[in-house]
């Protein structure tokens, strides 16, 4: 069996002498973990590591193109832990590295200063909203024109007819104080969101595609991160003319198919079904893209149905697209971008689609996760 190897740490060569973190909660919270080394060995490490999982499965791209590094204050999208203890008040922050318990942070130089706004704002105005002793969890995410979404977990609504109205209140007042758009609860991670307040639409534009976006629906964790691998994508298509047809695989809100559609034809398949709809709702005002809610872990596409195809992107989660690239390495589509935050599934699924006849011509690394031993990669192959 072929050995997917994962990013490991930094030798100790690569933190010796140690910097000064940026970060003041630097040690006690695990958001971060590279902070204390310097920023050309990082970007070694990274680039190195990325390499290293790629050399033990036999993947070599005939071109390494340049890594795109992505700075600090950018992050529109962030999951941030809350607790309302008796004695401490309300605990505010990030996990520590490898626990379940919340580290206190004050502030995050990662976050956007929409985002870092609000979260100096919350100790403020939720501790009224939170059960004394349950942690929740909070996503907040900034759409169009700073618009900030908000999902937290571990909350559920009040159905007593007193108590559910003390709790619209305080929702109204938090949404209020932190000036956010929409505000929903989920009762546990998988649980699907309830809005309690939405003072206006969220949406998120992309390209030729504006999209009426769902509750706590996925987007890049930043909006240059987003326009780097956009801008990949795009140059991979170079050759793709206005009659072409792109199909959009794993599609999200539309991130890549809003900016194909400026140049074709484009199908989008998306197996989240809020993220699915609002695709299949941004549709009916163009007449070149469409869009279905289909598992493609269950269901992959077809060769049958890929034939009519100039180009397919897929852009799945961090399990990769094993099913689907075991399709696409029989078919006779001439240009498959794949797109991936996974390098370990990312080069199992680069070598099915080696062993069908596919030639990866170029792979490059985008960083996006400062800090983080995460990566994405964005990888052109043709047949």
């Amino acid at each position: 069996m072929t050995r997917l190897a994962e990013p490991s740490f930094p030798a100790e060569s690569l933190i010796s002498p140690p910097l000064s973190p940026p970060c003041p909660f630097f040690e006690d919270c695990g958001a971060c973990q590279f902070q204390h080394v310097a920023p050309d060995a990082y970007q070694t490490w990274k680039e190195t590591s990325v390499r290293d999982v790629m050399d033990h499965n036999g993947i070599v791209p005939d071109v390494w193109l340049p890594p795109v590094w992505i700075g600090a204050g950018t992050r529109r999208r962030v999951a941030i832990s809350a607790l309302r203890d008796g004695e401490q008040g309300l605990i505010l922050g990030f996990h520590r590295y490898h626990e379940h318990t919340i580290a206190p942070v004050d502030s995050c130089l990662l976050l956007t200063p929409v985002l870092d706004k609000i979260y100096k704002k919350l100790p403020d105005v939720l501790p009224p909203l939170l059960p004394k002793g349950v942690q929740v969890d909070i996503l907040l995410q900034e759409a169009d024109g700073g618009a900030v979404d908000c999902v937290i977990s571990g909350l559920a609504e009040r159905d007593d007819a007193k108590l559910g109205a003390k709790q619209t209140s305080l929702v109204a007042a938090l949404a209020e104080a932190c000036d956010i758009r929409r505000v929903s609860f989920k009762e546990t991670d998988h649980s699907q969101p309830v809005t309690q307040i939405a003072l206006d639409k969220m949406t998120k534009t992309s390209g030729a595609l504006k999209v009426e976006i769902s509750a706590g629906a996925f987007l890049q964790p930043s909006a240059e991160g987003e326009d780097a691998l956009s801008a990949a994508v795009m140059a991979a298509l170079g050759k793709v003319s206005k009659k072409d047809a792109v199909l959009d695989l794993f599609s999200g809100c539309g991130t890549f198919a809003g900016r194909v559609l400026e140049k074709c034809a484009v199908h989008a398949v998306e197996g989240d079904f809020g993220m699915a709809n609002s695709l299949k709702n941004a549709a009916k005002g163009h007449t070149r893209f469409t869009a279905e809610a289909r598992d493609l872990f269950k269901e992959p596409m077809s060769v049958r149905e890929m034939r009519s195809y100039k180009a397919v992107i897929f852009d799945p989660p961090r399990a990769g697209a094993k099913e689907q690239c075991q399709k696409l390495a029989k078919s006779d589509v001439p240009l498959v971008i794949g797109v991936s935050c996974n390098p370990a599934t990312f080069a199992r699924d680069a070598k099915l689609l080696r062993d069908g006849g596919y030639r990866l011509q170029s792979l490059q690394i985008f960083d996006q996760f400062l800090y983080t031993s995460h990566v994405e990669m964005v990888g052109v192959f043709s047949k």
